[in-house]
C-alpha cells in the first residue's frame, strides 16, 4: 500500500488508513515527523534531499510509508538536515499530533508547566474532543493513578519540550491539528483553571472517566484501570 501526502485530511481519517496505522504503526509516527518537519521548513523533498544528501526517491518512499526498516544513518541525516532532536524521530511514544497539541497549550500558559499540568490539560481537552465527536488528539492511553489520569509517555514528552528544542518547537505548523479541533481546545482551556495544579486534580475526579471508576482523592482503589473515555 503506497499514500501520497495529498489529502491528507481525507486519508488520515479514512477507514483504511487506520487499518494499515494499527498494523504499520512506528512506520506511520516516522513518516507523519518527517513530512510534518519538511513543511513547517518549507521545504520540497528535492530541497531536503539537496540538504541530507538522501536520494529524494527514499525520502518520497519514507513519505508513502513503502521504505521499510530505514536505516539508522538516514534517520540521523534527516535528522540533522531538519534540526530536531534525534530522538523525536526514534522514540515511537511520540506523535506529531500530540507534539502541536502541547505546542500550542504551553502558548496558552503564563508560567512553565509543573507534571500535573502537562498530564490534566491534555486530559480535559481530549475528553470534551471526544465529546464533539473528534478523535482524541494525544496518544496517551489514560490510565487511573494517584492524583491523576496518567501515562507514562507524559515524561517523554516533558523531556522533549525541556531539551534545547525551542526554535523548532515554537515554529511548528498545525498539519494534523484543524482549526476545529483548535476552536475547541481553546475553549476548554478557557473554562479550566489552567495555571492551578490543585484545582486541575479535584477537577479531574469530576469527570465521568474518574466517576465511572468510583474512586476519589486519596483512595487506592482501581489503580491502572484504564479510563473509558467515551
Amino acid at each position: 500500500m503506497s499514500f501520497t501526502s495529498k489529502d491528507l485530511s481525507k486519508l488520515i481519517n479514512s477507514k483504511e488508513f487506520a487499518d494499515y496505522k494499527e498494523k504499520n504503526y512506528r512506520y506511520i509516527i516516522l513518516w507523519e515527523k518527517i513530512y510534518a518537519r519538511r513543511k513547517d521548513l518549507w521545504l520540497t523533498q528535492s530541497k531536503l534531499w539537496e540538504l541530507s544528501q538522501i536520494p529524494q526517491n527514499k525520502i518520497s518512499e519514507l513519505e508513502s510509508w513503502t521504505y521499510w526498516e530505514p536505516w539508522i544513518e538516514i534517520i540521523e541525516k534527516l535528522s540533522k538536515a531538519l534540526n530536531i532532536w534525534l530522538e523525536y524521530l526514534f522514540y515511537d511514544s511520540i506523535t506529531r499530533k500530540t507534539v502541536e497539541l502541547y505546542n500550542y497549550i504551553l502558548s496558552k500558559l503564563e508560567n512553565v508547566p509543573d507534571i500535573m499540568q502537562f498530564m490534566k490539560l491534555p486530559y480535559f481537552i481530549d475528553l470534551n474532543l471526544i465529546k464533539n465527536n473528534f478523535k482524541q488528539a494525544t496518544n496517551f492511553e489514560y490510565i487511573r493513578w494517584n492524583y491523576w489520569p496518567f501515562d507514562k509517555k507524559v515524561y517523554v514528552y516533558q523531556t522533549l519540550f525541556s531539551f534545547n528544542n525551542e526554535k523548532w518547537i515554537k515554529n511548528l505548523k498545525f498539519i494534523y491539528l484543524s482549526n476545529e479541533e483548535i476552536k475547541i481546545i481553546d475553549e476548554t482551556l478557557s473554562a479550566l483553571p489552567k495555571e492551578n495544579w490543585e484545582e486541575l486534580k479535584k477537577l479531574s475526579y469530576e469527570t465521568k472517566p474518574m466517576k465511572n471508576l468510583w474512586v476519589c482523592l486519596w483512595d487506592n482503589k482501581c489503580m491502572w484501570k484504564v479510563l473509558e473515555l467515551k
